[in-house]
């Protein structure tokens, strides 16, 4: 039962990982998007002064 309790709790340490890696990608995906939209498309090109940034 020892070792049962044991794995157990090293499934939970793991999963506990992963999830955390999870979250952590998917906010550094957020951000990447959020400055995507902040820095336009190539469209945003028809303005002269944003051409730079948004390239």
């Amino acid at each position: 039962m020892e070792i049962l309790a044991r794995r157990l709790t090293i499934i939970s340490l793991l999963m506990t990982v992963f999830a955390v890696s999870v979250a952590a990608a998917v906010e550094t995906d957020a951000r990447r998007h959020e400055q995507l939209q902040r820095y336009g498309t190539a469209s945003a090109c028809a303005i002269p002064a944003l051409c730079p940034p948004a390239l």
